[in-house]
């Protein structure tokens, strides 16, 4: 037995009632075996030790396993910070628990312990802290254990997402008030905002409203709990923002230690994040505005890269088949951070100069609407790069001087970068300059900047082309091909990009599919999958010609008659986002 995984199974085994271990021996584990490990599998594994060496009224081996907590966070490049601190703070608490003979403390634990992993009902925790709560005379049945705010909250989701809002409600209000009790400040905004929706797609709106107005008296009860203190060295913030995967745990926000106590201004900002989501979402509902249920979309799903594979977007089409009077015409997967991904990508292919500032400026509106201006204002910069690189200095730095009123107080340090990058006057000294950019810009949330791309010397080669089709939309490196793509073109693309996806680790390796399997796969004649490729690929060439300063070949995207793949040569990666339900 050497791995992470491997001495975890064994104590699911020893709590099982199997084969029994020493438990200071399987938590005393060796640096190499810690480096290869991702930090959530150590947790779990210090923590479900812990619990094993308190069975049968078993002393602490706290000490061990701080000590192999303190070997992963000195060795592995796997280490995050989001989760070994709370798991330190999460077994004094259970000492604590079990010293008390608490079972609302062991609660408390297993609660904690949940969060950010899909997998926990189905683990061995319920059923050790049950047998710790038996062994104190408390109630001790695995289903209390098992009943988590996190699981809670994912039942929800599900039931949302299958427009089934009066169930959503119950599992939301359960979540909630876990939430609530735990100290998880800006889970419990968030699950207000999910309340919202729930009373919303069951067409509550008055219910609504007043879910809104206990959000605005939580949070503000919260900020006057907790008074802001100002950021810097040595002091964290309460909550982590940003995705974190970790084996199988996954979060976009997590608080940072077990009930905080002190706030800084930008956790006061993302408590409110989703405050302004409920009052958008409220609005859009109401009046049937398109705007609003963009800035709705924007303002929850902003830098959050796993958004487009949660339950929300289906949510979110719900509300829209709901309240809008052309709902067709709305896509819940083209948040403003998608469509700045698409802006970037589009420098590859030499956008005009008119389309790439159009995209901006319309960016930089709905950004702003949303109250996301240092987003909108890296929109910007973001544009005053690429067009300099694209079609030069001068005209960049006229159509980005418009905006510096709004710019200067915004992003002082960011803007000072990018001036200084459009006037140094040798290639390699801007490469330093662009590299001084990209580092300041990194810290905000915004889609990967295309740096690789940005050598002095050439244009890149639009030959990793991106291929995506959200919803009925298809996007081939940024630019619209169709808003609503042909049926017989989605369901071609759909088979062609599954084979595609598979041999992601040897491009070379994709198939053709002769024209009868494909015809068998789609349920259309080889005739009319003949004819869809011609009238994609004309569509494709026209579309590029308009945009961008680049000649598309004929089979850049789909290769190949009377066998057909995705061209493995130029295409980087094709992915699908539906709202259809699996």
């Amino acid at each position: 037995m050497s791995s992470v995984v491997e001495r975890y199974q064994a104590l699911e085994e020893h709590v099982a009632g199997g084969r029994q271990v020493v438990v200071t021996d399987i938590l005393d584990v060796p640096v190499a075996a810690l480096r290869q490990a991702n930090e959530h599998d150590v947790a779990v594994l210090l923590l479900l030790g812990e619990l094993c060496a308190r069975m049968d009224h078993g002393k602490s081996a706290a000490p061990t396993l701080l000590a192999t907590a303190d070997k992963y966070v000195d060795t592995s490049f796997f280490y995050t910070g989001r989760i070994l601190p709370r798991t330190r703070e999460l077994i004094e608490l259970l000492d604590r628990a079990v010293r008390e003979r608490s079972l609302d403390l062991l609660m408390e634990v297993a609660d904690h312990l949940s969060q950010g992993w899909a997998g926990y009902a189905d683990s061995m925790f319920p059923s050790a802290f049950a047998r710790i709560a038996g062994e104190a005379g408390l109630e001790g049945k695995p289903e209390p254990f098992s009943r988590v705010s996190f699981v809670l909250w994912h039942e929800g989701l599900e039931a949302a997402a299958e427009n089934d809002p009066e169930r959503a409600l119950s599992l939301f209000a359960d979540s909630l008030d876990r939430y609530r009790k735990y100290g998880y400040y800006a889970d419990a905004s968030w699950l207000h905002t999910d309340l919202v929706i729930a009373h919303l797609l069951a067409g509550h709106k008055e219910e609504a409203y007043a879910e809104l107005e206990a959000q605005r008296d939580y949070v503000e009860k919260v900020l006057e709990a907790h008074p802001l203190v100002a950021s810097g060295a040595g002091r964290s913030f309460a909550f982590h923002l940003g995705d974190v995967q970790s084996g199988n745990y996954s979060t976009f926000v997590e608080s940072s230690v077990l009930r905080p106590t002190e706030l800084t201004e930008r956790d006061r900002e993302l408590l409110m994040r989703y405050v302004r989501t409920s009052e958008f979402l409220i609005s859009a509902c109401r009046y049937g505005v398109h705007r609003d249920f963009d800035a709705a979309l924007d303002t929850f799903s902003f830098g959050w890269g796993t958004y487009q594979q949660s339950p929300y977007p289906r949510m979110f089409r719900h509300l829209a088949d709901r309240y809008l009077e052309t709902p067709e015409k709305w896509n819940a997967h083209l948040t403003a951070y998608e469509q700045w991904h698409r802006m970037l990508r589009t420098y590859r292919i030499r956008v005009r100069p008119n389309v790439l500032i159009d995209t901006a400026a319309t960016l930089h509106d709905r950004l702003g609407y949303a109250g996301l201006n240092t987003c909108a204002s890296l929109v910007l910069l973001d544009t005053a790069v690429l067009h300099s690189r694209l079609h030069g200095r001068g005209e960049s730095v006229d159509w980005i001087t418009r905006y510096l009123r709004d710019l200067r107080p915004t992003l002082p340090e960011v803007l000072g970068a990018v001036a200084d990058y459009l006037q140094a006057p040798r290639n390699t000294e801007r490469r330093q300059l662009l590299s001084r950019y990209i580092g300041l810009r990194a810290g905000h949330l915004a889609p990967e900047f295309l740096s690789l791309d940005l050598g002095e010397e050439q244009l890149p080669q639009p030959n990793r082309l991106e291929v995506t089709l959200y919803g009925r939309l298809l996007s081939v490196e940024g630019i619209t091909v169709h808003e609503n793509a042909p049926q017989p073109l989605i369901d071609m693309l759909r088979v062609l990009g599954r084979e595609f996806s598979q041999s992601f680790t040897d491009r070379s390796a994709v198939p053709f599919l002769s024209a009868a399997e494909l015809s068998n796969r789609t349920n259309r004649t080889p005739a009319a999958l003949a004819q869809t490729v011609r009238r994609f690929r004309s569509a494709c060439q026209e579309r590029f010609r308009e945009v961008a300063e680049y000649s598309m070949v004929q089979d850049a995207v789909i290769q190949g008659r009377p066998g057909y793949r995705l061209n493995p040569q130029s295409i980087y990666r094709f992915t699908e986002y539906s709202t259809e339900a699996a």
